[in-house]
């Protein structure tokens, strides 16, 4: 029982020492396989707000493509940024995507 109890304390000292929690952004691969279409604008906020997390991840919210260091860089942001568009553009125009 000790053993488990010191476990337990020890696992909970490491974790509070790495700070909090941090989730990796995704992937450029995984930002690109994101089709839109007219189906998603009832969570289109819901996706946007993903979107936009994940460049605030990335450290690219805010920032002019030019800015940015990478061609890597930039085509991440374009993606997502085009998804974000096709959002808001998209779903208030419902013919768009016929």
């Amino acid at each position: 029982m000790k053993l488990l109890a010191t476990l337990i304390t020890v696992g909970l000292v490491g974790c509070a020492s790495n700070g909090a929690y941090r989730p990796q952004a995704m992937s450029y691969y995984e930002v690109e396989q994101i089709k839109v279409t007219n189906r998603d604008c009832s969570r289109a906020d819901q996706i946007i707000g993903q979107m936009e997390e994940q460049l605030r991840r990335k450290g690219y919210a805010g920032k002019n493509p030019e800015d940015l260091a990478t061609d890597e860089d930039r085509q991440y942001n374009s993606r997502a940024r085009v998804v974000i568009w096709s959002l808001r553009v998209g779903c208030n125009n419902p013919d768009r995507y016929k």
